[in-house]
């Protein structure tokens, strides 16, 4: 009996180590600088920002903010990756638990987990909403601005 026991605390403190873990995962890819690779996907892209059009100051705060935006992202689904693998972390160790737990309160738990994520869920969806509300604006904004440099230019050659 004693083994077992032993055995269960065992689990038990390997899967709040797990769970500990992965929840510092989460922090640590919000501040974490981007790897070597993405690093030098955005130094390209913000070479080709900085160099697509040198007259236009406004168009160059537009490409700064695209690519700010993009940073922005790149930090949300890491962090994102490490919460999915932190809520496989989380399921582990609740099942490391269930056994020591009344089987209602475990449906309650989880009943509650599952609320929260579809908040989160909604929150997200909505942000992206008005993420692409903005950005569909900002395209709108630069048509206008290219109709614009493209009459100026006729205009220029004639």
């Amino acid at each position: 009996m004693n083994a077992e026991r032993a055995a269960a605390s065992r689990a038990f403190e390997d899967a709040i180590a797990r769970l500990e873990e992965a929840l510092a995962k989460i922090s640590a890819a919000l501040t974490a600088p981007p790897s070597e690779e993405e690093a030098a996907h955005l130094a390209t892209l913000e070479q080709r920002a900085r160099g697509a059009s040198p007259l236009l100051g406004r168009q160059r705060s537009f490409n700064a903010a695209i690519l700010n935006e993009l940073k922005h992202h790149r930090t949300i689904q890491r962090a994102l990756i490490e919460l999915i693998r932190s809520q496989t972390a989380l399921v582990e160790f609740l099942r490391t638990i269930k056994p020591y737990v009344d089987t209602r309160d475990f449906a309650d738990v989880l009943r509650a987990m599952a609320e929260e994520d579809l908040k989160r869920s909604d929150a997200l969806l909505a942000r992206d909403r008005r993420r692409e509300l903005q950005l569909t604006e900002i395209d709108a904004e630069l048509t206008t601005i290219r109709t614009r440099l493209d009459e100026l230019q006729r205009t220029l050659a004639s």
